[in-house]
């Protein structure tokens, strides 16, 4: 994928490490002024996660650990994810954390062994607008846009 020359978007050039707690709750407005704070990696999954999803779309939840495990080395802002490996299964809390996130958001809702988006995207846009510039919201959704090809092509694969 294409980058601007000389730039590289990390957990570290983004801030990450240096995150607080900041939990989201984009049911808030954030009030106008934007605060200018580094995401915390929980933000950042649930912008991939959220972001180039439809309305209506089926994640099964054990294809998100997998398919977020095999894009972290080719995706850089993914570094500060940790994954704990046992045999063929990955798993990570700050994905688990990131789907409680927006299922508590109202933005997906869990039947049976899949999560279901049921759209405001456009809230989540908006609440990540309140402290990420639009090119550090843009990469993430370039992310989120890889991750749901990824997800659709082995949904549509036996």
């Amino acid at each position: 994928s294409p980058q601007v020359p000389g730039t590289s978007f990390t957990a570290r050039s983004m801030g990450i490490d240096e995150a607080g707690d900041h939990d989201p709750d984009f049911k808030k407005e954030s009030g106008g002024a934007m605060e200018h704070r580094p995401p915390q990696i929980t933000e950042i999954v649930s912008g991939i996660l959220a972001l180039a999803a439809r309305k209506g779309e089926r994640i099964p939840l054990a294809m998100i650990h997998s398919i977020v495990h095999a894009m972290k080395p080719l995706e850089p802002i993914l570094s500060g994810l940790r994954f704990s490996l046992t045999g063929d299964v990955c798993y990570s809390r700050d994905i688990d954390q990131a789907i409680n996130t927006l299922i508590d958001s109202g933005f997906l809702k869990i039947d049976g062994r899949s999560a279901v988006v049921t759209g405001r995207a456009h809230q989540f846009w908006r609440y990540m607008a309140g402290f990420l510039t639009n090119s550090r919201i843009q990469v993430i959704h370039s992310v989120s846009l890889r991750f749901h090809d990824l997800l659709r092509r082995a949904a549509k694969s036996p």
